[in-house]
């Protein structure tokens, strides 16, 4: 039997040369399921959406249907494939399934739900937020360090990884610091900064978790001290404080610390990210 992918639709191109389209998976033309496919204009493909019909599924229909989708990808010019896999009683299985096509894991994202009483500082900590005179400089810090995560953790190539990062900061400031939702605050010891977290309370389309951490920075002389821990009792408090009672967040593979943190603080997975290089 053949599977093949049938677009349902025409493909769409936005003003950036991103591309979308929608498949029909079919074997011997009959349908058996669906699957959608995004290339961005640095290189990336993602994968989407795949289902099988209960019928058909355990006869390798979703893996010759991930294979295909790269071959559409690869004529897309995407020189790397992603895609997500979601909390569920399968999640396990679903993720050895994806190494055994070469999927490498990336990242998880978390998620927390709030006390109602936000958490205190720890003694001797407070914070200010960020001012319009401070942000320039930080956007072009945050821009460059993030360029370099996405190369060191998701195999991105500088060109890719700069793109990216890029592309993200203009959707998620498109009002620069007066954004919606956007807040960034210092950490103060001594009336002297030690980091800065930055946390969104009105992120565009991510789902039913409206507020994210997106960065977290310790200054690196001040290490060491508990202060990353500090910053992410501030975030819950910038978030309760915007009305919202959960709090979602993205780590890295292999970034140990981090991760023994936020499992620490209560955090849980819901969604582990996967890519290959095509």
């Amino acid at each position: 039997m053949t599977t093949t992918l049938r677009p349902t639709g025409p493909e769409r191109i936005d003003e950036l040369g991103s591309r979308e389209r929608s498949f029909t998976v079919c074997v011997n033309g009959r349908a058996v399921g669906g699957i959608q496919l995004q290339a961005s204009q640095e290189g990336s493909g993602r994968i989407s959406g795949l289902s099988i019909a209960d019928r058909d599924r355990g006869r390798g229909r979703g893996t010759t249907a991930v294979l295909a989708a790269e071959e559409v990808l690869r004529s897309w010019g995407c020189t790397r494939a992603e895609s997500t896999v979601e909390d569920g009683p399968e999640v396990e299985r679903v993720l050895r399934w994806t190494r055994s096509l070469g999927y490498a894991l990336n990242g998880r994202n978390m998620v927390k739900d709030l006390p109602s009483t936000p958490p205190e500082l720890p003694a001797g900590l407070t914070a200010r937020p960020l001012t319009a005179g401070e942000f320039e400089a930080w956007q072009e810090a945050h821009r460059e360090s993030y360029a370099a995560t996405l190369v060191r953790h998701t195999g991105r190539t500088p060109e890719q990884a700069a793109a990216k990062a890029a592309a993200d900061h203009a959707w998620l400031f498109p009002q620069g610091l007066d954004s919606p939702g956007v807040s960034i605050h210092h950490l103060l010891a001594g009336g002297e900064s030690v980091g800065t977290i930055w946390v969104s309370t009105a992120t565009p389309t991510r789902e039913a978790h409206p507020a994210w951490v997106f960065n977290v920075k310790v200054g690196e002389a001040f290490r060491g001290r508990g202060y990353g821990r500090a910053l992410m009792l501030l975030a819950e408090r910038v978030t309760l404080a915007a009305g919202v009672g959960e709090l979602a967040l993205n780590v890295h593979a292999g970034n140990v610390p981090a991760e023994r943190l936020y499992d620490s603080l209560g955090y849980r997975p819901f969604r582990w990210a996967v890519a290959k290089t095509l």
